[in-house]
């Protein structure tokens, strides 16, 4: 597992049975990047028909909000306090949101709370990741996953 940052790098899996979705899927995180500093992801959702959505993330701690590219979703990142990270901005058609994804002190599960703000109120959900373990080597830049070795 590396821990160079506040997420450990490496593949996550969300824990269907125990999370509490807005929209049910099963998923898979790779953290490709997690220094401290810049944010790197990449997530799998396949959804109760089947079909299957992937998303990126490239962002900054403190930094700029970024585009969820994807989803459409703008977000800024913040971590207030250690194995914590915040999330904040908007799910398009739906309104504000931020979310709060504490990790493990073993650094091997991850829980993730959030709410969205709607025209007929709040939702909330909880998501449960488990560490799944390492991912192909990869290197990010500022644009993003640059190349994958395996």
């Amino acid at each position: 597992m590396t821990v160079s940052g506040i997420i450990p790098e490496g593949i996550w899996v969300l824990d269907e049975e125990r999370s509490r979705m807005l929209f049910p899927a099963s998923v898979t995180l790779w953290i490709i990047r997690d220094d401290g500093e810049r944010l790197v992801w990449v997530v799998v959702e396949t959804n109760a028909s089947g079909e299957v959505s992937v998303k990126t993330f490239n962002g900054l701690y403190g930094g700029p909000p970024a585009v969820v590219h994807g989803s459409g979703f703008i977000v800024s990142l913040s971590s207030p306090a250690a194995r914590t990270v915040r999330v904040e901005g908007e799910i398009p058609n739906m309104g504000p949101f931020s979310e709060t994804d504490v990790v493990s002190e073993d650094g091997r599960q991850m829980r993730v709370n959030g709410e969205v703000h709607t025209a007929d109120g709040v939702k909330s959900w909880y998501e449960e990741f488990n560490w799944a373990g390492h991912a192909p080597a990869a290197t990010a830049n500022a644009s993003g996953l640059k190349e994958v070795r395996s």
